[in-house]
């Protein structure tokens, strides 16, 4: 059985009709339903089956994306790192106008982000603070929780602030389409122009003690960052989202990376323990892949591991590149996906990636003899260990120690 990662989305349509964006919504099954879960939890369940599952591109395409925020998410730095152009931030009713909030919003402004404030209700608290509205971009009006008075109110308080756009949320009847166009609103959502859909993906299984691992090493007085870099290299799943993070955020990455060390190192190991607290946060309580998939991410390790050992006994000083191209041999088999679409997503040595795509290259006799290590396909054995000058006794023993790092014996 596979695991399976999923998102909902709604679109959100201008006047004409036309597609502006869509709302995205946590799900945690194929079930077009809102599942009982921590609103935080919900928010980072997105935008980690979003950016470094399925992909945003998949999800959204070109078409920004709303994203619920709760009040504590929105004072991490989670934020900071997302795409200005792709993300609007939704603040959700729930969260408290505070000075510190209004700081906050400013400065998330000054990054370029968009702010949309959620199922928007004009109490008291909102017409006394005014320095909210100068930085807010959309209103999301629900007119099935909302009245004409009420709705009345708002659109009158909102002439204050021509910044502003009004969104009419939960339209369900052509009536009510006409009556919010009439009003003044310039973007719709609701049952009326098209119900959620559930976007589905495939997830990399994972090593929840993996994480624990990580997280324990990474908040050592003095972490290191070689044995931070040695255990998330045990997860494939680990290591697929941290090059996927890489590539998805904005950092500005001059280079391809040729191993995990490398990637923490450009990063840092700030940016890479707040990444694992994301996936951990993530993964509470989520299901893990079984059957098939697991059996796949098994192989990848083994053959990732054998790679860099007959690297190193050839004497290639780029084992990390051996490693991550036995790693990620499997990838597309575990995703569903074509290599045209994997290396966009994580940024891979030319030569790993030219490799993973059938090239003719330096690594690609060692992926090929961990290839045929794994079907005990000796006549290949024999041709490839003499082609990289392994002797077979030593190929065995190699074997062996790759097998027991993947199974964590050593």
């Amino acid at each position: 059985m596979e695991a399976s990662v999923f998102v909902g989305r709604q679109p959100i349509l201008d006047r004409q009709g036309n597609l502006f964006g869509y709302e995205l919504l946590y799900r945690n099954s194929e079930q077009n339903r809102f599942p009982d879960v921590d609103p935080n939890k919900a928010t980072v369940g997105v935008l980690v089956n979003t950016f470094l599952s399925i992909g945003v591109d998949r999800v959204s395409g070109s078409h920004p994306s709303f994203i619920n925020f709760t009040g504590e998410l929105l004072a991490q730095e989670i934020v900071d790192r997302l795409n200005p152009s792709r993300v609007i931030i939704e603040v959700l009713e729930t969260v408290e106008i505070t000075p510190v909030l209004l700081t906050r919003l400013r400065n998330l402004k000054a990054k370029g982000f968009r702010i949309a404030l959620d199922d928007f209700i004009l109490t008291k608290e909102y017409e006394v603070e005014k320095g909210l509205f100068p930085l807010v971009d959309f209103i999301k009006v629900d007119f099935m929780q909302s009245g004409r008075e009420e709705r009345t109110r708002i659109q009158n308080f909102i002439r204050m602030y021509p910044n502003v756009a009004l969104l009419a949320e939960k339209i369900e009847t052509e009536a009510e389409f006409e009556e919010a166009k009439k009003a003044g609103y310039t973007l719709f959502q609701g049952y009326f122009f098209a119900t959620p859909e559930v976007v589905t993906g495939i997830e990399v299984p994972v090593i929840e003690e993996s994480n624990m691992l990580v997280m324990e090493q990474l908040n050592t007085v003095v972490p290191s960052i070689r044995d931070v870099a040695a255990l998330i290299t045990h997860d494939l799943s680990l290591t697929y989202k941290l090059l996927r993070f890489i590539n998805t955020y904005a950092f500005g990455i001059p280079r391809k990376i040729t191993s995990i060390h490398q990637a923490i190192v450009l990063i840092g190991l700030q940016e890479t323990k707040k990444w694992l607290y994301i996936i951990t946060f993530h993964q509470m309580g989520e299901g893990e892949g079984q059957g098939r998939t697991k059996a796949l991410v098994d192989y990848s390790l083994v053959r990732a591991k054998l790679c860099e050992l007959l690297a190193r006994r050839a004497g290639h000083k780029n084992s990390d590149e051996y490693f991550l191209t036995g790693m990620f041999s499997l990838l597309d088999v575990i995703l569903h996906k074509g290599w045209d679409e994997i290396t966009q997503e994580i940024p891979l040595a030319e030569q790993v990636t030219d490799t993973l795509t059938g090239g003719d290259t330096a690594l690609a006799p060692f992926l090929k003899l961990a290839e045929a290590v794994e079907r005990l396909d000796m006549d290949t054995m024999e041709g490839l260990s003499a082609q990289v000058d392994i002797p077979m006794d030593e190929l065995c023993l190699y074997s062996q120690q790759a097998n027991r790092w993947a199974r964590r014996m050593e």
